[in-house]
């Protein structure tokens, strides 16, 4: 194992053996061997491999039942794989399952001492840090009761705390902070920060794209048992929200009974203030002939325009803001919507808007015809750093968004900068206008 590694994963695949009956299982027992079998094989892993240098962020991303929770548990040496090998380089700490290595007999305080000292430290160590453990927590008097009688936040709350003071080389997180008040959830990220900034390799696993985002610098995308992307955490994110797209389509479709082939043979989830859509702004008709790769629309253009409406890559702070969209269509269809999201360097959506949003429905083109959209607004961002740009074009006409239906996303449709205004400076991703009044 390279000593730079704080985790390696070699050719790893775990195989579950089916048993459709407890009578299969016994003669299986007495009788199998050789190609006789009474079960059926279910590959949870398939050849995964992959190694994370020490002190990284990894996100782990896929959908529930792709296998995500069998890696993290052969990681941590819970689970045995049935080929390949994982290996690590240091104290594993891991919140896997929700109270899971506490016993409901015992009390938060007997729980902290058994769990600690199974994660490596002595009891003169737990003696040290029970009373920071207990604080972090923050569950009162419960922690003198048995884990019995907690609700599940309880369960998160002693978990974790647990889990980030015994300075871990490793932390494993699998959706635990989901659970809990919103209190403790900005809590507990900010904790996690703090140990990513010592060093700490952590693997983090949550449906949640802008947390993933947020916390994480690298992804690896794990879907039907094997890797299917890894790398920058943007690149795999973008690759894996237009997979959600594309599924996200299928059941909203199945939902109103619309025949799927049929509308989406030809739709491509693929990847590039106010609203003026008036009618100089209208569709404007062009050459209907459809292209040769059978694309419903292209993008022509997605450009952030200055106050004089010239196209530019960087922007003073405070001045008007333009994102200039130009689609052209080459398909006929009703209730089509186009949006934005502006979105920082780590991915988390600041603020956007969208043709359904502002006018609560969306527009009717016709093939052939060039859809041009201007968002124009006051520039609130913080200077001195750089903002993408990710566009949606949407059929929708319930304002529920029930009938939602992506049919172009890119998550990186444009890059700009904002300039640093020392003036005025700010520590804030934006600014709202507030007024300000003393007594």
């Amino acid at each position: 194992m390279s000593s730079e590694n704080a985790i390696e994963v070699s050719n790893l695949s775990k195989c579950y053996q089916i048993y459709d009956t407890p009578r299969d299982r016994l003669m299986q027992m007495l009788f199998g061997g050789g190609n006789k079998r009474f079960y059926r094989e279910f590959w949870s892993l398939r050849e995964i491999s992959f190694s994370i240098p020490k002190g990284k962020v990894y996100g782990i991303l896929g959908k529930n039942g792709a296998g995500k929770s069998t890696l993290l548990q052969i990681i941590c040496g819970t689970l045995a794989a049935t080929t390949g090998e994982a290996r690590v380089a240091g104290r594993v700490s891991a919140l896997l399952e929700l109270g899971s290595g506490f016993n409901p007999e015992f009390t938060g305080i007997e729980n902290i001492y058994m769990n600690a000292q199974l994660l490596g430290l002595t009891r003169a160590e737990v003696d040290g840090k029970l009373d920071h453990i207990i604080a972090f927590a923050d569950i009162g008097d419960h922690v003198h009761q048995p884990v019995k009688t907690y609700s599940s936040g309880m369960f998160a709350r002693l978990a974790f705390s647990v889990a980030i003071h015994v300075d871990p080389d490793i932390l494993i997180v699998d959706e635990t902070l989901s659970v809990g008040d919103a209190w403790f959830q900005h809590k507990s990220m900010a904790r996690m920060r703090k140990l990513m900034e010592s060093g700490c390799t952590v693997l983090f696993v949550s449906h949640s794209i802008d947390a993933v985002r947020a916390l994480c610098d690298y992804a690896i995308w794990i879907d039907g048992g094997t890797l299917k992307m890894q790398g920058n955490v943007t690149e795999v994110t973008n690759a894996y929200m237009n997979d959600v797209f594309v599924e996200h389509n299928r059941l909203i479709l199945e939902a109103n009974d619309v025949p799927i082939h049929d509308e989406l043979d030809n739709v491509a989830v693929a990847g590039p203030t106010q609203v003026v859509a008036n009618d100089q702004e209208e569709a404007t008709p062009i050459d209907a002939e459809m292209p040769s790769d059978g694309a419903v629309l292209h993008v022509q253009a997605v450009q952030v325009l200055n106050a004089d409406g010239k196209p530019v890559d960087r922007i003073e702070q405070r001045d008007e803001l333009s994102l200039a969209i130009d689609v052209k269509f080459h398909k006929a269809l009703k209730n089509v919507s186009i949006g934005f999201l502006i979105k920082d360097q780590f991915g988390q959506e600041l603020t956007g808007e969208s043709i359904f949003n502002s006018f609560r429905k969306g527009v009717e083109v016709h093939a052939g015809q060039l859809l041009r959209v201007r968002f124009r607004g006051a520039n609130l961002l913080r200077g001195g750093q750089s903002y993408s740009v990710a566009i949606r074009i949407n059929q929708v006409s319930r304002w529920d968004r029930s009938d939602n239906v992506v049919i172009y996303a890119d998550e990186l449709a444009a890059v700009f900068d904002v300039l640093t205004d020392n003036d005025e400076p700010m520590w804030f991703k934006f600014r709202m206008p507030f007024k300000v009044e003393c007594q």
